[in-house]
């Protein structure tokens, strides 16, 4: 007899518009969100809705793409700011983007040169109430 599937906590939405970066996200966070007692899903960027109570975090992967470029759904910034938490993970660490996540109600920014490990750590982090922002977004930059 077949042991049913244990019941998730709920679920983490990875959101990227690149379809091979996003399936990359997918082997690398699906170890920790069953840790977590979650189910991984993904979604693109630009389709994606977020419209049940079952979403526990939301990871919003953008690239080497500035996140005041993107036209993003203006749903996803709206519900930014309440529950469930969203992290934007990004190959810029520039002051100016992680100053517009924190404008956004984003509760997390994660630079790509974190360390896995790191990384999976932060999400952790964030999953349980906590914030996340690199210290450079205390840096002035030229662009400010």
């Amino acid at each position: 007899m077949e042991t049913p599937p244990e019941p998730t906590a709920g679920i983490v939405l990875v959101l990227d518009e690149m379809p091979l970066r996003r399936e990359a996200y997918l082997h690398l966070l699906g170890p920790w969100a069953m840790e977590q007692k979650l189910t991984i899903q993904a979604g693109d960027l630009h389709r994606q809705t977020v419209d049940d109570g079952r979403t526990k975090i939301i990871i919003v992967s953008v690239g080497g793409r500035s996140i005041r470029e993107l036209q993003f759904d203006n749903k996803l910034w709206e519900m930014a700011g309440d529950a469930p938490p969203t992290v934007i993970i990004s190959d810029l660490r520039d002051p100016v983007e992680i100053a517009s996540a924190l404008t956004w109600g984003v509760r997390g920014f994660v630079p790509t040169e974190l360390g896995p490990k790191l990384a999976l750590s932060t999400l952790t982090f964030i999953l349980s109430g906590g914030d996340f922002f690199p210290s450079s977004a205390l840096q002035r930059s030229e662009r400010l």
